[in-house]
């Protein structure tokens, strides 16, 4: 039986939020899904796309919310800002941001004083201020209840992050070491793009532990020395579960933007359009994750909907369930 376009958007929805919720249930907040077991949670990319999916949410955002409040000397502040700039690009097919400045505001006013802000509206577009009207609302009404407890670093291998942070301390070298852990190497640019810091402040370091011994350069690319044995420190398996979340998400992120907004959430021909667009962005996740995706020059006009869709829930099967 075909999938209908009502069935693909409310299992897109169910299973993008259950990721989220995952990964906090893991962080430490209460909820009834089991928490992640296997992915290397990002902590920047997870706030930034939970504020994204807020209001189709209530409840995840405010666990968010409360999170960050009590738990906020983890958050890499100025990672989060990177990140946050790239979700605040114009989504390519309404040529509007996923998220405003507008509502990052409100969120870290709210962390910051814990109280119903005000706020000016920055943002001219129309669509932009109900946005930003809908959030005032959900930040208005925002109360502590106690849902967050400390993250276990020490009982989850999805919180490497954290524990990385815990031994280099929250900034550039615990992404650094995090990012050569889980892949082969790179030089200070590649680095950059996958660990979303700064490039200039990545060769230093770079540079200074190739002095020490701890990595290896070869042809400006640089590596983990002895790479096995720090696995093992973090008792890590050979592969483990590192996937570029930021990438992930606000492809995903688009998606649900785009199956809540016409025309995409009403008809599969512009909604196979779209999947067309981010085409190769999914075939690079689906790599990946060993997802096949199929070519769209293999389909005419809105036939490439249904293959499409259900390789996308394929994706989200995959990082709900591994």
């Amino acid at each position: 039986m075909a999938m209908s376009l009502k069935e693909f958007k409310g299992k897109f929805r169910e299973k993008l939020l259950e990721i989220h919720w995952k990964q906090w249930c893991t962080l430490g907040v209460a909820s009834h899904i089991p928490p992640e077991k296997y992915w290397i949670i990002d902590l920047e990319a997870l706030s930034v796309s939970t504020l994204v999916l807020g209001l189709q949410d209530k409840r995840l955002l405010a666990g968010c919310i409360e999170w960050l409040i009590k738990n906020r000397e983890w958050v890499n502040s100025s990672r989060f800002k990177r990140i946050s700039k790239i979700f605040m690009r114009p989504f390519p097919a309404s040529n509007e941001p996923l998220i405003t400045q507008g509502v990052l505001n409100m969120a870290t006013d709210t962390i910051k004083k814990f109280k119903p802000v005000s706020i000016k509206y920055r943002d001219s577009n129309v669509s932009e201020e109900m946005m930003l009207r809908d959030y005032k609302k959900v930040f208005d009404a925002f109360r502590i209840r106690d849902i967050v407890k400390q993250p276990e670093i020490l009982k989850s291998i999805s919180l490497l992050q954290l524990s990385l942070r815990g031994y280099f301390g929250v900034g550039t070298r615990a992404e650094i070491f995090l990012y050569l852990l889980g892949e082969n190497g790179g030089n200070s640019l590649s680095i950059s793009r996958e660990v979303y810091c700064d490039q200039k402040n990545i060769y230093r370091i770079l540079e200074k532990w190739t002095e020490t011994g701890l990595i290896t350069k070869i042809n400006r690319n640089y590596s983990l020395r002895e790479k096995e044995k720090w696995l093992g420190i973090w008792r890590l398996k050979k592969k483990y579960g590192y996937l570029n979340w930021v990438k992930t998400f606000m492809l995903l992120d688009q998606l649900a933007k785009a199956i809540s907004t016409p025309p995409w959430s009403e008809e599969t021909y512009p909604l196979s359009s779209l999947f067309r667009d981010l085409f190769k962005d999914v075939l690079a996740i689906g790599q990946s994750l060993n997802i096949q995706v199929p070519e769209p020059a293999s389909y005419e006009g809105a036939l490439y909907f249904e293959p499409f869709a259900v390789t996308i829930l394929k994706i989200l099967e995959r990082l709900r369930e591994i």
